[in-house]
């Protein structure tokens, strides 16, 4: 059974160099939606066993009412009809966190996040693949399933910092340090070998992680040009699975 986001979230939330990166995440109930809705100008609620960006709505507050969109669909609705409109797009199976709405930075027009793939073929973490997840226009998720497409963190990094090589190698670090701490502290509580970690960069700079998933898909790395992450994903696999 894949780790719940919601566990996740708690584990990683325990951890003092994390915390700061965490987008404020809680169970979806009507109240605290609405107060999260009252909070920030979006707000996401997601399925706490999705994966693929699959089930993902977004509730986006407009100068009257609000815009609740699932996929391509979507609602204009006021503040009074808000949670019908969210419950209309819920499965009644799942259950659902409610999470603070982020405004990524972008790349060529477009909405996009880092995926850091991590193995542990020994008795270390690695980074065997890092990419940028760059959405397809007019999207808000960045999956793969989603049509979101790769290119080199290096090429997205060094375009947003405006070809500053400094900044954007400062914080590809950054983010690969703070996706070894993720998969050292989900791994305390869990036998993972695999972890996927989505981590995304705000407008003003910010990093945060938006999810750690337990099985990652490695398809998107099949669309880089260069080789090399994909051969190393497929290489550790072998020896973890084997």
């Amino acid at each position: 059974m894949p780790i719940g986001k919601m566990k996740k979230h708690k584990e990683m939330l325990q951890h003092p160099v994390l915390r700061p990166h965490l987008p404020e995440t809680h169970w979806f109930t009507d109240s605290r939606t609405s107060r999260m809705l009252n909070t920030y100008s979006s707000v996401f609620i997601k399925p706490n066993h999705g994966s693929g960006g699959s089930g993902i709505i977004r509730v986006k507050r407009l100068k009257k009412g609000y815009e609740v969109r699932s996929g391509s669909s979507r609602k204009f609705v006021g503040s009074r009809s808000v949670l019908k409109a969210i419950k209309s797009y819920r499965k009644s199976r799942h259950r659902y966190l409610v999470q603070k709405g982020l405004r990524l930075a972008k790349y060529h027009g477009s909405i996009f996040d880092t995926r850091i793939y991590l193995q542990k073929p020994g008795r270390k973490w690695v980074i065997s693949g890092a990419a940028a997840r760059v959405a397809a226009p007019h999207k808000y998720v960045t999956n793969y399933l989603k049509g979101g497409h790769a290119v080199s963190l290096h090429r997205v990094l060094f375009s947003l910092f405006k070809h500053n090589r400094t900044k954007a190698d400062a914080y590809y670090h950054r983010i690969s340090k703070l996706s070894v701490i993720i998969a050292k502290t989900i791994n305390k509580r869990h036998p993972v070998r695999e972890l996927g970690v989505d981590i995304a960069i705000d407008k003003k700079g910010h990093i945060w992680i938006i999810e750690a998933n337990s099985h990652p898909g490695h398809m998107l790395f099949t669309q880089l040009p260069d080789p090399t992450m994909i051969n190393t994903i497929m290489r550790n696999k072998s020896i973890i699975w084997k």
